[in-house]
């Protein structure tokens, strides 16, 4: 019995009493729009729950978002080589990235807390503290 157990999705497992599109969510890289798009190409109802899509389809979804859509470690890796291209540029972008401020022209007279911890999580979810410390100490 299937729906019992978690099926396995892209290196994921998927929650069998999930809807489709919720379950897609749990995907790096696909939100709300892309798992309701993914949905409609394969003419699925995304409130479907996911125990009620058989294997072959699961295989059909995954194949259709590995081919079209950047997810998971491809898109953490991209993100990585952008953050550190633009470090080594020496732009001004970058240099806010090493010295963990926020990058989007945010005051930081009262407000800079939360930008920091931003920049210390996404450093260390992207494995990049090694560039950020390095920033920070010159």
């Amino acid at each position: 019995d299937t729906s019992a157990m978690s099926s396995r999705f892209l290196g994921l497992s998927l929650k069998p009493n999930r809807s489709l599109q919720m379950s897609l969510t749990g995907v790096f890289g696909l939100g709300n729009h892309l798992a309701k798009t993914v949905c409609a190409r394969h003419g699925l109802n995304p409130n479907m729950k996911t125990k009620d899509v058989d294997q072959s389809m699961l295989q059909d979804i995954g194949k259709t978002i590995e081919n079209h859509y950047v997810t998971q470690t491809d898109l953490k890796e991209q993100m990585k080589s952008d953050i550190t291209r633009l470090v080594n540029m020496g732009c001004y972008r970058g240099l806010r990235h090493t010295q963990g401020l926020p990058v989007r022209g945010q005051r930081t007279s009262t407000n800079g807390k939360t930008a920091k911890k931003m920049a210390k999580a996404r450093a260390s979810f992207l494995g990049m503290q090694k560039e950020l410390d390095k920033g920070r100490k010159n």
